[in-house]
């Protein structure tokens, strides 16, 4: 009976009939006490545990090789390692069992050294290993990343003529993976796994290629499964999707996504869920992610921190924040992640006091000394125009790394305060902290808006002489920047001429806005002629080669290319600003009609304009298009 309850999940049960049948007088043997640790187990109750450990010592069952091993088992399930140890150390005899639960036990709570340790011990006593043992310490070993350790599992594996079992040949797949041995880890999938019909080794080896980024290498082997007719799960969806995400590829997640519909998995599963939103997020595509996300029979505080995610990484910051506060009242708790990604669109909007609002809530939740959330305060700081909270925030940080010394150097170069930014950047490399392509942005952005060209040139060169890092098309658009700037228009030509990789629209708009700064009308035609042929529906070059002409004078000029632009059909997404009342955003555009306090604002902007004309203002109409017949 106690048996058979345990066994069918009547855990309770089971323990009721321990104890009924003590008070009529029958004693347990070793299979009863076998069974009532399995029910302390489920249910997770260490006190009872102890209570029918004692009772085995009492009645002398302590000796007995399978009470001792359910009794260790017992004890490092419920997480109590210390006492599985102790109970394995005093046992008399040891069997290969007794063994296995002593290294599962070790593995399960995070004792991975041990584990292996513990494998070798067993051999020493002349015990061999068999498939469970070496499926307990491969996770071990992946756990350690321990790539000469992983090499001894895989022989061990290889005398006993296992690597070929479908257990045994996952798990290896899997450690080696762990340890970044992939090309170990796909010798043994093609020697032993091409033809196989489970799924399992081909989730081991998909989600080994994308968790070290070769998504490519992840989703080819994909197709290839299912061109196998191997059924995918939900371990396979969710590692897929996690490298199609980083492929940034619409099409092929459209296209994976129908497979997982027909399959009808999404609706059900909420890390398949999850990871079908992010992948959404990560390509761009706002509406889907938030179409998922309103589908989801089960949330959880992962789906509610993707759908804010993908909101602030689409600079969609005012809906971020309605996230952040609905999830709140829907009784969720903020992670890290949570935290971050709202301070990021607290930066965008430039709403410091939300931001600190949301700092107060990170320090309320001991969250606030997560890299990731430190790193954010410091930027959301920043933007938000408060240089010294970001330093105070900065200051506080333990052994700061290169996102938290990134975010205080672009925090000082958007305050105009470049020798700040490079002393930072200066006492980084001191730390030994390697500066990334991102770091190197932040420095070449100070160089430039400080006017420090040469110094500009040098962090340049530094970058790929000494860090080895290869420069992108942002990195080159600000070297063309600084040297715009300063009105070396000709040599920010030649640089551009001399790129290694195909100049974009970006660089040559850099240029161009360089050109109108300093009057260049020739070398803004060619830069504008250059943009239209890699991008024709773009309004920046119209608009500034527009101005260009205009700020020398040629009104006419100006115009026409003005109505070139209209009868193209390019139109100028129109610019806003905003800020925040008593907690809500508000937004305004260039002759918006459309504010409910519309016409309180207009007569407010009238009375201030009446006032800077009787202080002495000029406008400035340089750049104001006029209907000329």
């Amino acid at each position: 009976m106690i048996s058979g309850s345990t066994e069918s999940g009547y855990f309770l049960d089971g323990v009721r009939f321990f104890c009924e049948m003590q008070m009529h007088g029958i004693a347990p043997d070793e299979f009863v006490y076998s069974a009532v640790t399995q029910s302390c187990i489920h249910m997770n109750y260490g006190e009872l545990g102890r209570m029918v450990h004692a009772q085995i010592v009492v009645s002398g069952f302590s000796s007995h090789v399978v009470v001792s091993t359910s009794l260790l088992n017992m004890y490092a399930k419920i997480g109590n390692i210390k006492d599985s140890c102790k109970v394995f150390n005093t046992m008399i005899e040891h069997n290969q069992v007794s063994w296995n639960a002593m290294i599962s036990g070790l593995t399960t709570n995070g004792l991975h050294l041990a584990s292996f340790d513990l494998l070798g011990n067993m051999s020493k006593q002349g015990l061999s290993p068999n498939l469970y043992t070496l499926i307990s310490v491969s996770k071990a070993v992946g756990k350690l990343g321990d790539l000469s350790k992983a090499k001894e599992v895989h022989n061990h594996a290889c005398e006993l003529g296992i690597e070929s079992k479908v257990s045994m040949g996952t798990a290896l797949i899997d450690m080696y993976s762990k340890c970044g041995a992939l090309s170990d880890a796909r010798l043994i999938f093609d020697q032993n796994f091409t033809n196989c019909g489970v799924n399992t080794p081909w989730n081991a080896m998909i989600s080994g290629y994308s968790q070290y980024g070769f998504s490519k290498k992840a989703f080819k082997l994909y197709n290839k499964m299912h061109e196998n007719d191997i059924k995918s799960d939900l371990y396979t969806y969710c590692s897929i999707f996690n490298a199609i995400a980083d492929l940034k590829n619409l099409k092929h997640l459209k296209e994976v996504h129908g497979m997982v519909l027909k399959g009808g998995c999404d609706l059900a599963v909420l890390s398949v869920n999850n990871a079908i939103a992010d992948a959404y997020s990560k390509c761009g595509s706002l509406e889907d992610v938030r179409n998922i996300f309103d589908r989801m029979e089960e949330r959880d505080i992962v789906s509610w921190t993707t759908l804010l995610t993908a909101y602030s990484q689409c600079n969609e910051g005012e809906q971020a924040l309605e996230v952040f506060y609905q999830m709140r009242e829907e009784g969720f708790l903020p992670n890290e992640f949570t935290f971050s990604n709202v301070l990021v669109s607290c930066a965008s909007l430039c709403l410091l006091e939300h931001g600190r609002q949301v700092h107060g809530l990170s320090f309320k939740s001991h969250l606030d000394t997560q890299k990731c959330v430190e790193s954010a305060l410091v930027d959301m700081y920043s933007k938000c125009g408060s240089i010294y909270e970001a330093e105070k925030v900065f200051n506080k940080i333990l052994n700061p790394d290169v996102v938290s010394w990134t975010a205080i150097i672009l925090g000082y170069a958007l305050h105009g305060l470049v020798s700040n930014a490079l002393n930072h950047f200066t006492n980084m490399e001191k730390m030994g902290i390697k500066p990334n392509a991102v770091t190197f942005l932040c420095i070449l952005f100070a160089c430039s808006h400080g006017g420090m060209v040469e110094e500009g040139l040098h962090y340049f060169q530094l970058m790929e002489i000494k860090y080895g890092l290869v420069p992108e098309l942002e990195h080159y658009a600000c070297v063309v920047d600084l040297l715009g700037r300063v009105g070396r228009l000709d040599d920010a030509l030649e640089f551009i001429a001399h790129l290694p990789i195909e100049p974009n629209e970006i660089i040559w708009q850099t240029l161009l806005a360089a050109c109108r700064v300093h009057g260049n009308v020739e070398l803004g035609e060619v830069a504008a002629n250059k943009i239209h042929s890699i991008k024709p529906e773009y309004s920046a070059p119209y608009v500034l080669l527009s101005n260009t002409y205009m700020a020398k004078g040629s009104l006419k000029d100006g115009l026409n290319v003005r109505t070139v632009m209209k009868d193209r059909g390019v139109k100028k997404e129109p610019g806003f600003s905003w800020i925040s009342v008593r907690g809500r955003v508000h937004k305004f555009y260039s002759g918006d009609k459309k504010h409910p306090q519309m016409e309180d604002i207009y007569m407010k902007l009238k009375e201030l304009r009446e006032k800077i004309k009787a202080m002495g203002y000029k406008p400035d109409f340089r750049y104001v298009s006029q209907h000329v017949d």
